[in-house]
């Protein structure tokens, strides 16, 4: 058996039957294929550190009573009994009259503001594909693979870009400290972070208190023709990893949160994802499922109590990163396979097309993007199929991803190298095609982004500055960093009015890696940062102090 296709077998076996489970205080961890290693001065292939969380509203969330047109007299004909109207909208969004959320979407509101590209919510209206396959299964792999309707691919686009970001993958070695650059909650890995070479992350049930601390003593692997040691090798290869990832993870989650959350596992998990994120863990992408959406009777009460739940719990995360001073670094995008149709069918709604998908963050210009969905008669007879929304080719799904990847993922770096990522990850890679379409569009839903690494890519070639490690910060905290070329060099400690609190490094000095210690436990608790200034450009990272 080759490795490759031991890959693909494992993954399916972790599907059916969890294979390949590490304990972490309990919590099993599946890292099915090598995640690539993440030493101190290791390239990502990233033109900077931001992050983004996915959240998969799963089961095909009804948009249309999500983010209601209630000025539309076809909606309340359309839904005499699910239309929403008065006291179950919230206001009418300040910029966009035609328009009000769910009333048990009280947080999006107010994550929205004022609205006309100043707030921290975009609503793109209208997402969708040419052809929608209104299959939960089918549906959600269109979505995880980014393809045409009628292409199959074994790949997720995510774990593309993570490949064409990370071609050496997989390493033949991963220290300890090292950290994965995906991340999932959930029993099994998603298809979304699968690349040709397996997958790009783990995927656990919760972020553990402890970690299993065990090791193994395995007997030596015979070496001959009837034995397939190679394999068994990379059994034990995996084993190994996902501990060093388990230990790495419970190292990094003793943060405590700013804020309290609600209850509910989407917002515990994300509570998780802030305490990683601010202890300076580098994982690139988490990915968290909420459902099911899957509203054929009892809508009202059914989506209206997930809708409470992710609003509450991802307004939380927002006040919590911005709370850690880590906000503006992290976005969020929702997906879900497919919408609603418009017409109901007494207390639900059938699988539908097009729907509203949201991103947050402060660095988001929190708009509605798009035109109100067309509920005429005329609008929906030309639905496919018919009697369903018309999706707007603008807002095709693999837009918002080119955008995401475009304005958020690699922004910072070479254009034209962006460019061909794009390409190779949602048109075509050196071996199969995604997409018959040639282009795809950024659609300007980020605020531009400053330069985070300055050079051609984030190694000792370019300049560099990694999260500081422990982050938070109990006493001893370490800086590496990484120079293009001899010059004079700044290091400063700041607080978050801006004023500088201590010069930690003013000298000259030579190219390549670099390292600095810095006594936090002088500083009292909060958020502070540190910027790397040098003729080349000039970075900056937060620093969380706590005792």
């Amino acid at each position: 058996m080759k490795r490759r296709d031991f890959l693909k077998t494992g993954l399916k076996i972790g599907v059916a039957t969890n294979a390949l489970p590490v304990l972490l205080g309990g919590s099993p961890v599946r890292a099915l294929g090598r995640s690539p290693l993440r030493s101190a001065l290791e390239a990502t292939g990233s033109a900077n550190n931001n992050v983004l969380v996915i959240i998969q509203l799963q089961g095909g969330n009804d948009g249309l009573n999500c983010v209601v047109p209630f000025t539309d007299p076809n909606y309340a004909s359309l839904r005499p009994t699910l239309g929403l109207s008065g006291s179950n909208l919230t206001a009418a969004l300040p910029d966009h009259g035609t328009l009000a959320f769910h009333s048990a979407m009280s947080g999006f509101y107010s994550l929205y503001g004022n609205g006309g590209g100043n707030g921290k919510l975009a609503v793109l209206q209208n997402v969708g594909y040419p052809n929608p396959i209104l299959s939960h299964f089918r549906g959600t792999d269109i979505w995880n693979t980014a393809t045409d309707s009628g292409i199959y691919a074994s790949t997720g686009w995510v774990g593309r870009l993570l490949k064409v970001q990370n071609p050496n993958f997989p390493p033949s070695t991963i220290p300890a400290g090292s950290q994965p650059l995906a991340l999932e909650f959930g029993n099994s890995l998603s298809n979304l972070f699968l690349s040709s070479s397996g997958g790009m992350g783990i995927a656990i049930s919760k972020v553990p208190t402890s970690g299993s601390g065990s090791t193994h003593n395995y007997d030596p692997i015979p070496n001959n023709p009837t034995t397939p040691y190679q394999e068994l090798e990379f059994v034990r290869t995996i084993q190994a990893e996902s501990e060093i990832y388990a230990q790495s993870i419970v190292s990094r989650s003793v943060t405590t949160n700013k804020v309290t959350y609600p209850t509910s596992t989407l917002a515990t998990q994300l509570s998780s994802i802030a305490q990683l994120i601010a202890s300076g863990f580098s994982t690139k992408i988490y990915l968290v499922t909420q459902g099911s959406y899957d509203t054929h009777s009892n809508e009202l009460t059914g989506q209206g109590n997930l809708l409470t739940d992710l609003s509450a719990a991802v307004l939380a995360f927002q006040q919590d990163i911005e709370a850690f001073g880590i906000a503006d670094q992290v976005a969020v995008l929702t997906y879900s396979e497919f919408g609603r149709r418009p017409k109901e069918n007494g207390s639900g709604t059938d699988h539908g097309t097009a729907a509203p998908h949201f991103v947050i963050g402060t660095q988001v210009k929190g708009a509605v993007y798009g035109s109100d969905p067309k509920l005429d008669a005329t609008s929906l007879a030309g639905g496919n199929p018919t009697g369903n929304l018309t999706y707007d080719p603008l807002h095709d799904f693999r837009n918002v991803y080119a955008t995401v990847m475009n304005e958020w993922l690699l922004a910072g770096g070479d254009q034209t190298q962006i460019n061909a990522d794009i390409q190779a990850v949602l048109t075509q890679d050196a071996s199969t095609t995604y997409s018959t379409n040639a282009t795809w569009q950024s659609l300007g839903i980020f605020r531009s982004q400053p330069l985070q690494y300055v050079g051609s890519s984030p190694d000792a070639t370019g300049l560099m500055l990694l999260p500081c490690y422990p982050n938070p910060a109990y006493g001893i905290t370490q800086i590496d960093y990484a120079l293009p070329a001899s010059g004079p060099v700044e290091i400063g400690i700041f607080n978050t009015s801006g004023v500088e609190i201590e010069r930690i490094v003013d000298s000259r000095q030579s190219p390549g890696p670099q390292s600095v210690t810095f006594d936090a436990s002088k500083l009292p608790t909060g958020t502070y940062f540190y910027r790397l200034t040098t003729a080349s450009g000039t970075v900056t990272r937060p620093m969380v102090v706590e005792h």
